[in-house]
C-alpha cells in the first residue's frame, strides 16, 4: 500500500512541477501558442532564474519550493486559452507517458558526473575553479540548474530526472496535438508522425538518452517551425527560443545551426 501512495504522489508532484514551469513560460508566450511550448519556455525563463540564484546566494530547500509554487500560481491566474488541448488531454497523455519515468534506471552518466553537478549546484552558490577538483564538472549541463531547483523536503535528489522526462513529454505532446490541428497538410502530417514512433519506439526509457538527445528532441520542433510554419513570423521568433534552449542544455547543438 505505501508503493501504491509513493507512485500517486510522484504522479501528482510531476504534473504540478510541469504545470508549475509552464507557468513561467506563460510570461512570454502568447494564446495561440500550443500549450506544451509552454513548457519549454518556461524552462529557459527558469533556466536564467536559477542560474542567477545560483551566481548570488545558492540554492536551498526554501526557494525551490517558493520558485514551484509562485510558477504555480502564475499558470493558474493567467487564463489564456491554447491550441487542441484540455486539461483532461493532458491528463491522458501524461498517464500513457507516466510508466516510461517510473520503470526507467538512471542514464549511464548520471553517477559519474550529472549527480555531481546537481548535488555541487544545490549545496554551493558560485565557487570558481571547481573544476580543478573533478573535471566532470565542465561537462556539466546548465539544465542542471534546473535539476538541482527539484531538490525538495521529503524527496531529497529523487525528483531531479523530472525535467529531463518532460522535456521528452513535452516533445511528444506538442507533435500529438500538433497532428490534430485542422489546417495541416500531409506531408506535416508524416513528419509529424514519424517523430512521433521514433520517440515512442526508441525512447522508451530515460536510460536511452542524456542531455544530448533531449536537446535533439528540440531541434525536432525547431525543424518543423522553420520548414513548415515559416510564413509566422510568431513561429520563427519560438524556434530562435528552443533554439537558444538547445544550445542551453548541450552547446553541441551549435553544429546543427547551418541545417
Amino acid at each position: 500500500m505505501d508503493l501504491y501512495l509513493k507512485l500517486i504522489l510522484f504522479f501528482f508532484i510531476s504534473i504540478l512541477y510541469f504545470w508549475s514551469v509552464a507557468g513561467y513560460g506563460k510570461i512570454i508566450t502568447n494564446k495561440n501558442s500550443n500549450y506544451f511550448e509552454t513548457f519549454f519556455e518556461g524552462s529557459i525563463v527558469l533556466l536564467i532564474l536559477n542560474y542567477v540564484i545560483y551566481l548570488t546566494f545558492g540554492a536551498n530547500l526554501i526557494i525551490n519550493i517558493i520558485i514551484i509554487f509562485i510558477g504555480l500560481i502564475l499558470n493558474f491566474l493567467d487564463k489564456k486559452i491554447y491550441k487542441e488541448i484540455t486539461y483532461k488531454n493532458f491528463l491522458l497523455l501524461f498517464l500513457s507517458l507516466f510508466s516510461i519515468l517510473i520503470i526507467s534506471k538512471t542514464h549511464e552518466d548520471f553517477n559519474n558526473y550529472h549527480y555531481f553537478s546537481i548535488y555541487e549546484i544545490f549545496n554551493h552558490n558560485l565557487r570558481i575553479g571547481v573544476s580543478n577538483i573533478n573535471g566532470y564538472f565542465i561537462h556539466s549541463s546548465l539544465l542542471t540548474h534546473n535539476q538541482s531547483g527539484l531538490v525538495l523536503p521529503y524527496f531529497d535528489f529523487k525528483l531531479v530526472h523530472l525535467p529531463i522526462f518532460l522535456i521528452y513529454f513535452s516533445t511528444l505532446g506538442y507533435f500529438v496535438t500538433t497532428l490534430f490541428e485542422k489546417k495541416i497538410k500531409s506531408n506535416q502530417v508524416f513528419f509529424l508522425l514519424l517523430c512521433i514512433f521514433i520517440l515512442l519506439i526508441k525512447f522508451n526509457r530515460l536510460s536511452e538518452y542524456g542531455y544530448d538527445y533531449i536537446s535533439q528532441f528540440i531541434l525536432l520542433i525547431v525543424f518543423y517551425k522553420i520548414y513548415f510554419l515559416s510564413s509566422e513570423n510568431s513561429e520563427i521568433v519560438k524556434a530562435i527560443l528552443f533554439f537558444i534552449l538547445a544550445v542551453l542544455i548541450k552547446p553541441i547543438s551549435l553544429l546543427f545551426l547551418p541545417i
